[in-house]
């Protein structure tokens, strides 16, 4: 399950299920309105988006456009947005914007600046650890400057939220407060985690590109393996969170640290939000946990 939350427009919290997705948004009023669409993830409608990385990449897809347009739908029932819902030229198009400034932002410029300090053609493996090391740093930067403004605080709050009703709901437990409340904030399938894993599965992958002393061709097989990466990362979060061998522990306690940045205790009134949007999208099903996403 996905979720989301934030400032007055975006009091809300968005659940993925394998066969909808549901919103459920704390209205000025202070009421709660729930609403659940139909819609089944694209491993549901073609089965061979499961095959092993191809579905990493179907995945992070899916839950992006679906992000965009609760969003959007939480904005028009706080009455902040009075246009329809993106069109889908809009949606993708600001989906399209927001990945090239995510790569210029933690691909190309950790690049670019970790040839000023290391020979890429020499110290491949050290080359891109440094690389790494200046993503990571300016991503944990990133949450920690935008964290000290209150709307965010709420969206991390809300995050944490979303994470104990998930907890709750995958141990069979009667969805209430006092339930929800009492899970941990961390979950092993969060974003932020996932985020944690690309950064890692970037080091090694990266160290395989050849001709690193061509700066174009460097930094052009970035951002061309991208797709590489991040369905590695997929399957990283994937294994760590169904096992319970060391090195499954050590990237979930990775994670975890990485959480820290993205995730708040919420309140009870979050917690409501939480539950309601929860209990929309599971609908009459069970926990399937091996199916829901943090």
């Amino acid at each position: 399950m996905k979720q989301i939350g934030g400032s007055a427009a975006m009091e809300g919290v968005m659940m993925k299920a394998p066969d909808a997705w549901a919103l459920a948004v704390r209205l000025p009023s202070g009421e709660i309105h729930v609403e659940r669409h139909e819609e089944p993830s694209l491993y549901r409608k073609y089965p061979w988006t499961k095959l092993p990385l191809i579905r990493g990449v179907v995945a992070l897809i899916d839950a992006l456009s679906v992000s965009y347009r609760a969003l959007s739908r939480s904005a028009q029932l706080a009455g902040e947005e009075d246009e329809e819902e993106l069109a889908g030229w809009a949606l993708y198009g600001t989906i399209a914007l927001s990945t090239l400034i995510g790569i210029g932002l933690f691909i190309v410029l950790p690049a670019a600046i970790s040839r000023l300090f290391i020979d890429a053609a020499a110290s491949p493996v050290l080359y891109n650890a440094l690389a790494g090391l200046f993503k990571a740093g300016l991503l944990v930067g990133y949450l920690a400057f935008i964290g000290r403004f209150p709307d965010i605080q709420r969206y991390f709050m809300y995050h944490g939220a979303e994470h104990k009703a998930i907890a709750a709901y995958e141990k069979g437990l009667e969805l209430t407060v006092e339930n929800v409340r009492a899970q941990p904030k961390f979950h092993p399938r969060c974003g932020t985690t996932f985020i944690a894993f690309v950064i890692v599965t970037s080091i090694v992958v990266y160290s395989f590109l050849p001709r690193p002393d061509v700066i174009w061709w460097l930094l052009l097989g970035r951002v061309a393996l991208l797709p590489l990466v991040a369905a590695l990362a997929f399957e990283l979060l994937r294994f760590s969170s169904s096992h319970d061998d060391p090195v499954s522990r050590l990237l979930r306690w990775l994670g975890f640290r990485f959480q820290m940045l993205t995730v708040r205790e919420p309140d009870d009134a979050m917690i409501e939000v939480a539950i309601a949007s929860t209990r929309a999208a599971a609908g009459a099903g069970e926990p399937r946990e091996s199916e829901m996403v943090a």
